[in-house]
């Protein structure tokens, strides 16, 4: 199998041109090598690019207005979001993404500190 083939598995072009200009609710959950929560991020944002090759980019609202913060292009791991779905600020997004990543937590792209 291919990189493209597997990106291709978690990438619909349809779906990201759905994206653009709607907000999505990102809730990453970092394990340590025993498997044991780390720490828990959650931010949201308005999706301003999604490109197989670049990502899904977000331009963040709240407590990080202003920075953007770019997904992998996997836009399998996204849902709309159900009713009632709200941020930690009470904010509704129309998407939601939840990701389990095993490994430190870092700080990514252009945030000046940590989420």
């Amino acid at each position: 199998m291919t990189e493209h083939a597997h990106t291709d598995s978690h990438w619909d072009t349809a779906f990201a041109a759905t994206l653009l200009g709607k907000t999505l609710l990102m809730n990453l959950t970092f394990l340590d090598d025993d498997g044991e929560v780390q720490e828990r991020q959650q931010f949201f944002g308005v999706v301003i690019d999604a490109t197989e090759h670049e990502g899904i980019v977000l331009d963040l609202l709240g407590e990080h207005d202003g920075d953007t913060y770019t997904l992998p292009p996997q836009t399998s791991a996204i849902q709309k979001a159900e009713a009632g779905v709200t941020s930690l600020a009470g904010d509704k997004p129309d998407f939601v993404a939840s990701w389990i990543i095993h490994g430190a937590p870092e700080v990514a792209n252009d945030l000046d500190e940590e989420i």
